[in-house]
């Protein structure tokens, strides 16, 4: 029997998870999320792909890169807590070495990992809170917050101009959603529609 031909791999949709949601643990928000996701768009040229915060982005990086086939590649995040802080951004500072970028990042509560795990806790506002800098391949980014309990999400500034930073839909001012805690935002339905209506379009 004739096996199919392999076809690049054209666009991948990674969900990077939080803080202390691990592999094998109970089922969170992005859990939830990634398998809508993979129930849409998941195909011989989409991968969908599901990580933890601190999973070795410099190896996804390359299998990302090594599966185009020299041809050109769609890359989105979605990412929560220590997922955006952490994953989120050193998956796209490894991904500079291939001259890629992430189209779209969808950050949900964004939490810097400081190396002083206090810092990390420190409200957006207060001056010693730390800020979370996009590398400069990350095109565009949307973003919801809260502010009803700590941690909470950090400022995400640009790191040249160009980049474009908006809160999401379905947020209040400066991507603020007012009924929700740190532990629950993820699980947020508003959240989940938003992104997918903007992936699966």
């Amino acid at each position: 029997m004739q096996r199919s031909p392999i076809i690049p791999i054209t666009r991948h949709i990674v969900l990077i998870s939080g803080f202390r949601q691990r592999y094998g643990r109970a089922t969170t928000g992005l859990d939830n999320l990634w398998r809508e996701i993979w129930a849409e768009a998941a195909g011989p040229d989409c991968c969908v792909w599901s990580k933890c915060w601190d999973d070795d982005f410099r190896a996804l990086a390359a299998q990302v890169d090594q599966c185009r086939d020299h041809c050109s590649v769609s890359v989105d995040v979605a990412a929560y807590s220590w997922g955006v802080g952490h994953g989120a951004m050193s998956f796209a500072r490894e991904l500079q070495q291939y001259g890629l970028e992430v189209q779209r990042l969808f950050a949900i509560d964004g939490v810097y990992r400081h190396w002083i795990p206090l810092r990390s806790m420190f409200s957006r506002g207060n001056p010693l809170a730390p800020k979370i800098v996009l590398p400069h391949n990350v095109r565009e980014t949307t973003y919801w917050r809260q502010t009803r309990n700590r941690p909470q999400g950090h400022e995400l500034i640009a790191e040249t101009t160009g980049q474009v930073i908006k809160p999401g839909d379905g947020s209040r001012e400066d991507g603020l959603m007012p009924t929700q805690t740190h532990q629950t935002i993820d699980n947020s339905r508003a959240i989940h529609e938003a992104i997918k209506r903007e992936l699966l379009a």
